[in-house]
């Protein structure tokens, strides 16, 4: 008993120097770590600055170096570092030695980085300046390219997406055969089909937000600049629309002539898209611009000024005559009908109230064209609900006028 504890006591004991001397070795590692750190760290810094860099390129006065660090850089397709080495040798070698080759990486290098603005600039350069150089035709692509791949998407503003469009268009009148067209016919495609989508978004904007005059110009404008607009029947229905909103808000003096408009632009719709999955909701707005277009005239003709009555229902006389025989709707007929022998009443009255508001010899024309009007009325109508009215309106004016001729005022 007593051994094995003695054995346990030593046991433990040499445990302790064990402890005690691995302890201190960790210590000690730990004190030379930092040093070991500050020396790979050292390392590292003089291996860098011991490397090639752009500034290293850059401070250099040796112009073969920097043309072989910059190009070596371009082909390892480390565009960051090469750019401004060929910026400067470019400067340098200007007027001494040609510049053509190294000229063409720096725009190309500047495309592959993504400063496409930048290459847009080198690349149309390169081409004024080297228009009989291998690389002309490509150069005047890619200076294209660079606006095209500037052209945002639909939501956005489209300056680019132009200027790209008419990048393309010099390209094709400069290589009308080149070996770029196929890619030069796709990428105008998409872009024009870009510009579709934008009108029609702007469009359909202004209609939403019952800018009916501005939809309907913004419409016309697709088909005049997308003849070929796969949406063509859509539009063309959206131009209807527009119309027909606009007229039934617009002032009443101006109603009838867009109405018309809406009935013009229905014409045309049947014309082109006679099968149309649209033409019954295109028929119901020209149906109703046919009944709105009377009723407009009828409505202005009863508050433009007295003196302007007369012409204003011959207006509505005519608009009545044209558009009747389209209104099927018998009750729409019958009140455009009563409207036309209630037109006749009012012209009457309207030339009997403006000679009341004149004074003395002044009434007399407006008291002969009371009268005129009156036989008019009633030759169309001898059993008006209005005669009664009229036939008193006639007499006193009648009256009136035998007064002023005995007075020798007539």
């Amino acid at each position: 008993m007593m051994q094995t504890q003695v054995y346990y006591l030593k046991s433990i004991c040499s445990q302790s120097v064990f402890y005690r001397g691995l302890t201190n070795q960790l210590k000690g590692i730990m004190r030379v770590l930092p040093a070991i750190a500050c020396g790979l760290l050292l390392v590292a810094l003089l291996g860098i600055t011991g490397c090639d860099t752009p500034e290293k390129a850059l401070k250099s006065t040796d112009i073969n170096y920097k043309k072989a660090k910059a190009i070596s850089w371009y082909n390892k397709k480390e565009y960051y570092k090469c750019i401004p080495v060929f910026e400067e040798l470019i400067g340098l070698m200007k007027g001494r030695q040609s510049t053509e080759d190294l000229y063409y990486m720096y725009a190309n290098a500047n495309y592959q980085q993504g400063d496409y603005m930048i290459s847009a600039y080198h690349f149309k350069n390169f081409y004024d300046l080297y228009p009989n150089s291998e690389k002309a035709e490509e150069c005047l692509f890619m200076y294209a390219k660079s606006y095209e791949r500037m052209s945002p998407k639909p939501s956005l503003d489209q300056s680019y997406t132009m200027k790209a469009l008419d990048a393309f268009q010099l390209f094709l009148n400069a290589f009308p055969n080149g070996k770029y067209i196929s890619e030069v016919n796709v990428a105008v495609t998409g872009m024009r089909k870009k510009l579709e989508k934008k009108a029609l978004n702007t469009a359909e904007l202004y209609y939403k937000t019952s800018n009916y005059k501005a939809a309907a110009t913004t419409y016309i404008n697709i088909l005049k600049n997308f003849p070929d607009i796969s949406e063509g029947e859509y539009v063309t229905l959206m131009i209807i629309k527009s119309n027909f909103e606009y007229a039934k808000n617009s002032i009443p003096s101006k109603k009838v002539d867009r109405f018309e408009h809406v009935i013009k632009s229905y014409g045309d719709f049947k014309d082109k898209f006679g099968q149309s999955k649209y033409l019954a909701e295109a028929a119901g707005y020209e149906h109703n611009a046919h009944y709105l277009a009377p009723l407009s005239a009828f409505d202005w003709a009863e508050v433009c000024p007295l003196e302007d009555r007369e012409n204003s229902f011959n207006i509505f006389f005519r608009e009545a005559k044209d558009n009747l025989p389209a209104i099927t709707d018998k009750q729409e007929n019958n009140q455009i009908t009563q409207l036309i022998e209630k037109g006749y009443f009012l012209i009457v009255k309207s030339n009997f109230q403006a000679s009341e508001e004149r004074k003395k010899g002044d009434k007399v024309p407006f008291l002969e064209e009371t009268v005129k009007t009156y036989y008019t009325f009633v030759d169309k109508y001898p059993k008006s609900r209005f005669s009664k009215e009229a036939e008193k309106m006639f007499n006193i004016s009648t009256e009136q006028l035998k007064k002023f001729k005995s007075n020798g005022q007539s």
